[in-house]
């Protein structure tokens, strides 16, 4: 089922948007859905659309030495934006359903179209591009703290929900501890 509403309300929560606006945007939203652990987007494929999350649990990652890293998480109701999406160039991480994901999927050429005609969806624009930067921002400063327990604590505190529908694998990876760390400090016990 399309959740056009829950799209428009997460968009004016970066800017309020007229109707015109809105009507332009919804027209070429398209609903796709996803399996757990399908990949929506490969390294060296250029990203095309954002996608507004309906339902389920979406990640970003990065080939490692091992495994693949994980960079971000977005859940239903937020936004992803592919990094590479505003500069147009080839992508260079992954995006993976963690669960069974339903988006709604909106062609970056078209909210480019929306952009040159309306100067209200440029503003959108520019906005969302700075949100993409500033969860980048999180994510460095998350890594930075010096201890996994410190990385741990601020994960529960901003991202609550990640213990309890997330693998913890896939926790363990984005908060750069081991499998063994994360699970001996999700127990409360010394690592």
């Amino acid at each position: 089922m399309t959740d056009i509403k829950g799209l428009i309300n997460r968009l004016t929560i970066t800017k309020d948007i007229s109707p015109a606006i809105i009507t332009a945007i919804t027209e070429k939203a398209r609903f796709n859905r996803y399996e757990a652990l399908e990949t929506i987007l490969s390294p060296g494929n250029y990203p095309t659309s954002i996608y507004y999350i309906q339902s389920g649990i979406i990640r970003g990652a990065f080939e490692g030495e091992k495994d693949r890293m994980t960079a971000w998480f977005q859940k239903e109701g937020e936004l992803v934006i592919p990094p590479n999406l505003f500069n147009n160039s080839a992508g260079e991480e992954y995006v993976i359903s963690v669960t069974k994901v339903e988006v709604l999927t909106i062609p970056f050429a078209h909210l480019m179209h929306i952009a040159e005609k309306y100067s209200e969806a440029a503003s959108l624009m520019i906005m969302l591009s700075l949100e993409v930067s500033i969860a980048g921002r999180y994510r460095e400063s998350l890594l930075r703290l010096g201890s996994a327990k410190a990385r741990y604590n601020l994960m529960k505190i901003k991202e609550p929900y990640l213990t309890l529908q997330v693998p913890h694998y896939l926790i363990a990876s984005y908060l750069n501890i081991t499998k063994e760390t994360f699970s001996r400090i999700h127990k409360g016990l010394p690592y």
